[in-house]
């Protein structure tokens, strides 16, 4: 039998708690973190739910504790769990999965847009961002009239452009 930690009465009367082998306590301890317990200090040990645990009880909760909120992709409190039981590497490389920004690059063709206007007969009018002037958009109309407004000469930004024919032209 493994003792882990004690149950403290409010008397101050500390009675052990036992299981038959750390992949026991690891069961016990992975269910209440599963269900939303926290490893909370408690003076100069930890406790999880109402029991004081031991310190090799305690770091093996802490992971527990770590690796859920990892999987809840609450990587800041996942790191800084890391940290306190003196995994570094895991913490620093859990903030650097936290930077990454995964960026999605888009092609859409302005031809292939204006081409399907133009086999459906449509037309439409795009307003210049800039002066708020009509551009028609119809089967005459060129790829080229569509980089500059005829008006103030404004770039037309053609992200906007896709967005505006994509949602005329429908999915």
């Amino acid at each position: 039998m493994v003792v882990f930690g004690a149950t403290v009465t409010r008397e101050g009367k500390r009675t052990p708690q036992r299981v038959c082998s750390w992949e026991h306590f690891e069961s016990w301890a992975g269910y209440y973190v599963a269900h939303g317990h926290v490893v909370q200090p408690w003076g100069h040990a930890w406790a999880l739910s109402t029991v004081v645990l031991d310190p090799a009880a305690a770091s093996r909760a802490l992971l527990l504790q770590a690796r859920q909120f990892e999987t809840a992709e609450r990587l800041e409190d996942s790191a800084r769990t890391y940290e306190l039981i003196g995994m570094a590497k895991e913490a620093g490389e859990l903030r650097r999965r936290a930077r990454q920004q995964t960026v999605t690059s888009v092609q859409v063709d302005i031809n292939h847009l204006v081409e399907q206007i133009r086999k459906g007969g449509l037309s439409t009018t795009y307003t210049c961002p800039a002066c708020k002037s009509p551009i028609p958009i119809s089967s005459s109309t060129t790829p080229d009239a569509l980089r500059s407004c005829g008006y103030c000469g404004s770039t037309i930004q053609t992200t906007d452009l896709v967005r505006f024919l994509a949602r005329v032209v429908g999915p």
